[in-house]
This record gives C-alpha cells, sequence and structure tokens, in this order.
C-alpha cells in the first residue's frame, strides 16, 4: 500500500487504536465506546470509519469493524513520510 494512502491523523490513529485493541468488533459496539472515549455521537463515529476505511486502514462488513492493515504497518509508513521529507 502507497504511503499517502495510509496517512492518518490523530484522532483517527486513536480511532482505529481502538479497533486494534478490540478487533473484531461489532459496529454498534464501537459506536459506544467511541461515546464512551471520544464522547463522540453515533454519525461521527461512521464518518471516521467511512474515512479510514476509504484509506483502506479497517474495514465496516457485516456489522464488524476489523482491521485491514496492522498498527506497525500505519507507524512504519508515517516514520518512512517523515524520512522521505
Amino acid at each position: 500500500m502507497r504511503v499517502r494512502e495510509m496517512e492518518i491523523g490523530e484522532v483517527q490513529e486513536r480511532f482505529a487504536n481502538l479497533v486494534w485493541d478490540n478487533e473484531p468488533i461489532p459496529s454498534g459496539q464501537l459506536v459506544k465506546l467511541c461515546e464512551q472515549v471520544f464522547q463522540w455521537k453515533k454519525p461521527t463515529t461512521y464518518t471516521v470509519l467511512r474515512r479510514l476505511a476509504d484509506r483502506g486502514v479497517l474495514k465496516n462488513e457485516n456489522a464488524t469493524v476489523t482491521s485491514l492493515v496492522t498498527k506497525q504497518e500505519v507507524q512504519r509508513s508515517r516514520l518512512t513520510e517523515m524520512v522521505d521529507e
């Protein structure tokens, strides 16, 4: 996967960490977890999830959220990007 495609911001990384720590996680449970951790409403959770799915980091299939890349792959991508700058 290209580095730019996996580039995620701090909030998105914190969200992805919740998924990595709890996967596979039902999307409804993820909504409740995000409400507790981030004080987010349901639409916010689904917006961030959709953005990370569009980047190929996470997927929501049959109401179950899982990762498509590991935490280490995203961190490695970030380090590579910093070195290339």
